[in-house]
């Protein structure tokens, strides 16, 4: 074999197993390319070598990932089973400090604590994605820079060495410790470093208004960025709050953490407010875990929320119910927008949890093959390292980009009004491809929200009580306590500085009380108190009877040991007075 045989081999071998990484439009351009070399081969004897490094070098831009490839370039990454949509996906992190709050430190998941050097205030860190074009200056960002912004959650500055290491090696213990077992180590980790995410650096921002959708978690961008970046190529903006402690960075799963994160989102939401592609009118929530109820806890406080998500959340279970019941905002009236609750196999997570909270539309489907964190990164993560967290039950891969649609289809749904989404929601069995996927669907309507305490004052004020009945009678007829017993207790308070001086409001207050409530002894207890003030000694002692029997069977966590026995006393004191032994007493 001669010189230029050789050299024409080595060229066409070179070839062909460069075909093997082209995408479709490369491979048809080098099949022309090849044409024209055997004819100028034959007719010219070319030399190949010089036309085979133009063609490559050609091929070579003709395959880079460009804009309007939306991130889905050459390299094998994360998103293959994703449907990612018409926008490229830019990425920021913006470093914050709420300096009305004190600084904190770090602390390990087995609640070590680690010395800051962040004296300015309260960190917040909060990671942005957003609709985008990229352009010649943008570059993938690989999943690295996901990790390495989890060493920064508490000290802003860049990472050392020294921090990287202890980065990687705390990502590595909360990967074994949410199921890993002591197999996730650091050669595993550099598998996932080196993938190319579906977000951009340096991308150009869509001059346009887009919904926000927040995301809390505590591994914050790394482990909930496959999502964020999905719903983001779809036209929304998109932003992963750390999720922190109240005195140091672990949580705290109680009623002072919920709190705690509450100011977070607060804080967060204000900031975000200030991105100019914000719709400030279009907000959604999703968590998972615990973080879904403490955005629930938000959402009760602040009426521009519009939805919210609980992505195999502990909001459907009693434990965390429990939880939230005992914050000062919580009531089914406050839970009023639309809820898409996914689940997955576990004892105490069960949709008749959240059965109460009436006055919110319920999207509740349960996928059978999915746990907890497989709804986070690890559930598409799996094909890249086999049992990350554990076993899987089935297709995790899948099953996270079902549940990813599913969340986008809520948001757009609710946020867009889009009547595409409405229907899948509204669909009475999941779609074909998705069975085994999705087992079980369940929807209810919600039903009117009544107005709140500031309306309803006004409408005493302005039509007497008259109008309070004319709203309790109307909805009535769907909902058999359209007020709550909290409203009673603050109307009741409300009317006693100078609202009331006969008691007759008062009276027909707890007239209703006791229709909703007819076995609740702290309604019927009133009811009969201030029928005797108004004079009704008959309805008085009837009531007065009632809620003294009720005591004894009553449950209400708010009828203490010590409240019951001064009930008792007073019932019993009135009882005398109504039946003429003596004098009444004041209450």
């Amino acid at each position: 074999m001669n010189s230029l045989e050789t050299k024409t081999r080595f060229a066409k071998d070179r070839q062909r197993n460069a075909f093997v990484l082209l995408r479709p439009e490369a491979l048809t351009f080098c099949r022309q390319i090849k044409e024209l070399e055997c004819r100028l081969f034959c007719t010219h004897r070319v030399n190949l070598m010089k036309i085979f490094f133009a063609m490559t070098l050609f091929v070579s831009v003709l395959n880079f990932p460009t804009a309007s490839a939306n991130g889905q370039g050459d390299t094998k990454d994360n998103r293959d089973t994703l449907k990612f949509g018409s926008h490229d996906v830019g990425f920021r992190t913006i470093f914050s400090y709420d300096i009305s709050r004190p600084a904190i430190p770090y602390s390990d998941w087995d609640g070590k604590l680690y010395p800051t050097r962040e004296t300015k205030g309260r960190q917040m860190q909060i990671n942005v994605w957003f609709p985008a074009t990229a352009t010649k200056q943008s570059s993938r960002i690989r999943f690295q820079h996901y990790v390495e912004l989890t060493g920064r959650q508490i000290d802003f500055g860049p990472l050392s060495e020294k921090s990287r290491k202890f980065t990687d090696e705390q990502f590595i213990k909360k990967v074994n410790a949410l199921g890993g077992n002591g197999t996730f180590n650091a050669k595993k980790l550099d598998k996932l470093k080196v993938l190319k995410t579906g977000a951009w650096y340096n991308a150009k921002p869509v001059d346009k208004k887009f919904p926000l959708i927040v995301f809390p978690n505590g591994g914050s961008p790394a482990f909930q960025s496959v999502m964020c970046e999905y719903f983001a190529s779809h036209g929304f903006v998109v932003a992963a709050v750390v999720l922190k402690g109240q005195h140091a960075f672990g949580g705290d799963i109680s009623v002072r953490g919920i709190e705690t994160v509450v100011d977070d989102l607060g804080f967060a939401i204000n900031k975000l407010m200030e991105i100019p592609q914000v719709n400030k009118d279009q907000i959604g929530l999703i968590g998972n875990g615990f973080a879904s109820s403490q955005i629930v806890a938000y959402q009760t406080r602040n009426a521009n929320v519009d939805c919210i998500v609980s992505l195999d959340g502990g909001l459907l279970s009693q434990f965390e119910q429990e939880i939230l019941k005992r914050t000062a905002f919580y009531s089914p009236e406050a839970v009023n927008v639309p809820i898409l609750a996914i689940h997955s196999p576990h004892p105490s997570i069960d949709p008749k949890h959240i059965s109460h909270l009436k006055y919110a539309d319920h999207y509740v489907f349960h996928f059978p093959k999915l746990s907890e964190f497989h709804y986070l990164n690890f559930g598409p993560f799996e094909s890249q390292v086999p049992n990350i967290i554990g076993k899987p039950k089935g297709d995790v891969k899948r099953g996270h980009a079902i549940a990813s649609q599913y969340c986008l289809n809520f948001f757009k749904a609710i946020l867009l009004k889009n009547k595409n989404c409405q229907d899948f929601l509204a669909a009475t069995h999941p779609p074909t491809e998705f069975r085994g996927h999705v087992k079980e669907t369940y929807k209810r309507k919600g039903i009117a929200t009544p107005p709140n305490i500031a309306n309803l004052k006004n409408a005493f004020f302005s039509k007497g009580f008259d109008s309070i009945e004319q709203i309790y009678r109307k909805l009535k007829p769907q909902n058999k306590t359209p007020f709550s017993r909290e409203f009673y207790k603050e109307m009741r308070d409300w009317l006693a500085w100078k609202k009331d001086p006969k008691y007759e409001n008062r009276f027909r207050l707890y007239k209703l009380a006791v229709d909703s409530y007819p076995d609740s002894a702290i309604a019927n207890y009133y009811f009969a108190y201030f029928a005797m003030k108004s004079g009704k000694k008959k309805i008085s002692k009837e009531y007065n009877e009632k809620a003294l029997r009720l005591l004894e069977i009553d449950n209400d966590d708010a009828l203490t040991f010590k409240r019951k026995a001064r009930m008792k006393a007073y019932i019993l004191e009135d009882l005398k007075t109504l039946n003429g032994d003596k004098q009444g007493r004041g209450k």
